[in-house]
């Protein structure tokens, strides 16, 4: 636990239709990267392709090049069973990293979950 009471990380799944949504709130680094793997490798088993994983990263204060890369392994995977990651993300400091590695076009980054959900 942090000094001000806050968690390092968290994250909760929930199924909305066929969609899994995995909100994530936190930092995503080294030491809780093996958390969002565990709980994003159980998003992807649980949902049924066609329908995709929502990953809101909307409460991360802290992005990390480990977590870049779990993102780009779990899209990966989604992609192979025929499915989809599709990623929230509206801060700082989630776009920022993203942005500077151009990866928003090919993590298919959304602003809201609300525009996540809405049909392609």
């Amino acid at each position: 636990m942090l000094p001000n009471g806050q968690v390092p990380f968290r994250s909760t799944r929930e199924r909305l239709g066929d969609t899994v949504l995995v909100r994530v709130a936190g930092e995503i680094d080294v030491s809780t990267a093996q958390n969002l793997s565990d709980c994003l490798g159980e998003a992807v088993r649980e949902v049924a392709p066609p329908a995709s994983v929502v990953l809101d990263l909307s409460g991360v204060r802290f992005l990390g090049a480990q977590g870049i890369g779990l993102l780009l392994d779990h899209q990966d995977l989604c992609l192979r069973r025929g499915s989809a990651l599709v990623i929230v993300a509206n801060t700082a400091a989630v776009l920022r990293p993203l942005q500077a590695l151009e990866l928003m076009s090919v993590l298919g980054v959304r602003s809201s979950v609300l525009e996540a959900m809405a049909p392609a």
